[in-house]
């Protein structure tokens, strides 16, 4: 009987790769996932060549022969790991192609995020006219203030004149 760690199968990328050294003709078999996930497996007896086959079936189409073992029980072994394995693959699905919804949600959170990042430039925009508006008023106000503490004082109240002026206004 093969032992566990004589057989290999394992999924690397897109594909399902079987080593299988201890079948009557050592083989490394490799199928695409996608065609696995359709594919069926199965063991056929031959009983000419006193082995047991271990075979592959994709849609109908003709079999194929992955390896042949001289014990049925080596055979189912290889069977199950083959099946553990593609049980543990996960569900790879186009959102686009099952569901139109989501399809229809992406390109509204495409649209939402154009609309954010006008909206985000409106504001800075806003928000710099703003601020070049209120500094023009400063210089204006400062200006102003310097024309005012430059003309000759009238006495009025709320201009600011000096003590000798007051005084001598008197």
């Amino acid at each position: 009987m093969t032992k566990t760690n004589d057989k290999s199968i394992t999924i690397i990328g897109n594909k399902l790769i079987v080593s299988l050294p201890n079948a009557q003709m050592p083989v490394v078999w490799q199928m695409d996932l996608e065609q696995a996930q359709s594919a069926s497996f199965t063991i056929k007896e031959d009983k000419k060549a006193k082995s047991f086959v271990l075979i592959s079936k994709i849609e109908n189409d003709k079999a194929d022969e992955i390896a042949s073992f001289s014990d049925k029980q080596d055979s189912v072994a290889v069977l199950m790991e083959i099946s553990s394995a593609l049980q543990n693959i996960p569900v790879q699905t186009n959102v686009a192609d099952n569901n139109p919804e989501s399809l229809t949600a992406q390109k509204s959170n495409a649209k939402d995020n154009k609309i954010g990042a006008v909206l985000s430039l409106s504001l800075v925009a806003i928000l710099i006219i703003i601020w070049i508006f209120s500094a023009s008023n400063n210089l204006n106000t400062v200006e102003y203030n310097d024309r005012a503490s430059n003309a000759p004082s009238s006495g009025s109240s709320g201009v600011a004149i000096s003590a000798d002026d007051f005084l001598s206004n008197r």
